[in-house]
């Protein structure tokens, strides 16, 4: 098994089987109604929160792997991205937004009608994240290309997580896109079921991707970075 962990293909391959996984799941007991797959508090959205808490179990269990400062750091910024994820999944964006539909939005912010105090909070929300990821990028995002291109599997698995993160948001946004441009999928209809069950399985890939992560830095820290030195300038 720990053999097969270092594989750099690896996170592909597991977000691949749960993809496909979700699918098949969604076409066999819900051939009819395939949101019915993902909707909130659905079978889904439920597998989806049993991953966070396999992803602050092993934060948990795999803490004591983050000796230095830096890597301290790193450990700090894990777990705020992962408390982060699961308020998101947990749709706080909803609890913030007021007479509103969401707190993320431009709209949010302009909308007389949304109290300034709530303004300050999503605010806020949004400045932290967006300082952290800055953060993250600029400390971890070279050393990590280079794993990537090294054929490292720690660095191939965050790569893959970025570009999990990032399909979620091109398929949330997918169907109104299409709508925009005149091609409106029928939400009841296979496509839009399609595109949404994309977008819930690769949210419940994250927290599997991030268990992953810490499994394999506890194996080897070497995984994540093509050479020792950059382990010890990046980490």
């Amino acid at each position: 098994m720990k053999k097969f962990m270092n594989k750099f293909y690896i996170s592909i391959a597991l977000t691949i089987i749960l993809l496909l996984f979700s699918y098949a799941a969604a076409f066999s007991f819900y051939p009819d109604d395939l949101t019915a797959w993902t909707a909130d508090c659905g079978v889904l959205d439920w597998i989806t929160y049993f991953c966070y808490a396999g992803l602050l179990t092993a934060l948990f269990c795999f803490r004591t792997d983050f000796k230095s400062a830096r890597e301290k750091k790193m450990f700090a910024l894990f777990c705020f991205f992962a408390i982060a994820a699961l308020l998101r999944e947990a749709g706080v964006q909803h609890w913030l937004a007021g007479t509103d539909t969401t707190a993320f939005k431009i709209r949010f912010f302009t909308n007389p009608a949304n109290p300034p105090f709530l303004k300050a909070v999503s605010a806020l929300c949004l400045l932290a994240t967006g300082a952290a990821f800055a953060y993250t990028m600029y400390a971890h995002l070279i050393p990590a290309f280079k794993g990537f291109f090294s054929q490292k599997a720690g660095s191939w698995t965050i790569i893959t997580l970025l570009s999990a993160g990032a399909m979620c948001k091109i398929f949330d946004r997918l169907p109104a896109n299409l709508a925009k441009r005149g091609f409106p999928l029928d939400r009841s209809g296979v496509w839009f079921g399609a595109c949404q069950i994309m977008e819930e399985t690769l949210e419940t890939c994250l927290p599997v991707l991030g268990i992953l992560a810490l499994i394999q830095f506890h194996q080897n820290k070497a995984l994540f970075f093509p050479c020792k030195q950059a382990e010890n300038d990046y980490l």
